[in-house]
């Protein structure tokens, strides 16, 4: 069955991209990491991103099933590199996995990586007692 994480927001690119680099980026979307060896990442599956509409940058493409998205940007970061050593991103994906309290940030940080940054929960976190579904309630707004 398997655990789903839905991502918010945009990876910027930090200077304007050229169209060998975008057509780079196209050619990597969607393909399987254990596809790849000279990818280094055996471990990694599908890089789920796509270019957003004004091709500034790259985001989440909806997939049902994504895993390790901070590594697989690391992935695309490190590709692009090799090509393009002054390739970089900068922004943050915002992650709320099925679970509530699994909250988190895809944050490029200062040394231009991907990094997993954990994002607490803020609210109440309570159990409906007719379905057992967990959901936090913003106590800010109460």
């Amino acid at each position: 069955m398997g655990y789903s994480t839905k991502f918010s927001g945009e990876l910027r690119f930090a200077t304007e991209p050229t169209a060998p680099q975008l057509a780079a980026l196209n050619v990597m979307f969607g393909e399987d990491c254990r596809d790849h060896p000279e990818w280094s990442a055996p471990d990694l599956y599908s890089i789920d991103l796509e270019l957003n509409e004004d091709f500034t940058g790259l985001r989440w493409d909806g997939m049902e099933k994504t895993y390790d998205l901070d590594k697989l940007v690391n992935v695309v970061i490190d590709q692009m590199r090799a090509k393009w050593p002054d390739f970089a991103l900068v922004g943050s994906l915002q992650a709320q996995g099925e679970d509530v309290e699994d909250r988190w940030t895809l944050a490029i940080g200062e040394d231009g990586r991907a990094h997993h940054v954990d994002t607490p929960a803020t609210g109440a976190i309570v159990t409906c007692p007719h379905c057992d579904h967990r959901f936090m309630l913003d106590v800010a707004s109460s």
